[in-house]
């Protein structure tokens, strides 16, 4: 049985690429890649954030530190599926991820009825202060097909492929109820790792001319959305995003 990480500090790069793009990389990769333990899954997630919306327009504007609250589940969710509240923060280029598991169910009673699950540790108390601090509520649940390999030499790298993204606004659950919009992003290639990227793996980028984009799917859902998302206060003074907002979420 392999071993649930609950913390994690890494590198994490994103490369928008098209399906062939991602075929041709897996073969160029096939000598030094091969398929994660946990290879094929669909992963949902939901991200807290405030009435005003704090974190996502916090994250949209570059500081040099930012922080997001998700709840996540991977496979399908049935009601009493494992799930994990996790922080993601970045700050500079490193990607720090600290999570807790429990069992679907009492996640949903923790945040809809503010019933004390039973983890008690440092994550799950920074998790409580965050909800309590900036009054979260569930905003949009986004799901996504997953496809991962990792690195035969260097135990540090994995590379994932995101693809049929999905979201849908103020979710009940981590459940897709089949009215869920599309999210076109194509695919979505993520390099994670510890340190510096291997050199087989430079070269392949390299000859394909393959750059990292900041990004965020949460940041494109919210650009795409605006007008139902935006804080309250600007939605009641008739405030329209800008073009520059507009191109801010949409490469964050």
């Amino acid at each position: 049985m392999t071993e649930v990480i609950d913390t994690f500090k890494r590198v994490e790069d994103k490369y928008f690429i098209t399906a062939g793009q991602m075929q041709e990389i897996i073969e160029e990769c096939s000598e030094h890649m091969k398929e994660d333990f946990y290879f094929k899954y669909r992963v949902h997630s939901i991200y807290y954030d405030s009435i005003n919306s704090d974190l996502i327009i916090r994250s949209l504007l570059k500081p040099e530190y930012k922080m997001k609250l998700r709840l996540r589940c991977y496979g399908e969710a049935t009601g009493h599926s494992p799930v994990f509240f996790e922080t993601k923060k970045k700050y500079g280029n490193i990607v720090y991820k600290r999570r807790f598991e429990l069992d679907e169910q009492e996640a949903y009673d923790y945040v809809d009825y503010g019933i004390m699950h039973h983890v008690k540790n440092n994550t799950a108390d920074e998790i409580d202060y965050m909800m309590k601090y900036y009054n979260l509520k569930p905003v949009v649940r986004i799901s996504y097909d997953r496809q991962c390999y990792s690195a035969v030499k260097e135990a540090d790298v994995r590379i994932t492929f995101d693809s049929n993204v999905k979201y849908e606004l103020n979710p009940e659950s981590l459940k897709e109820e089949g009215n869920e919009k599309e999210l076109p992003l194509g695919i979505i290639m993520e390099v994670k790792a510890m340190d510096r990227y291997p050199m087989w793996l430079v070269k392949i980028l390299s000859e394909k001319k393959l750059y990292k984009q900041s990004s965020s799917k949460y940041g494109m859902i919210y650009a795409n959305n605006f007008e139902t998302m935006s804080p309250k206060v600007h939605a009641a003074q008739g405030y329209h995003m800008t073009q520059q907002e507009v191109k801010l979420c949409s490469v964050q």
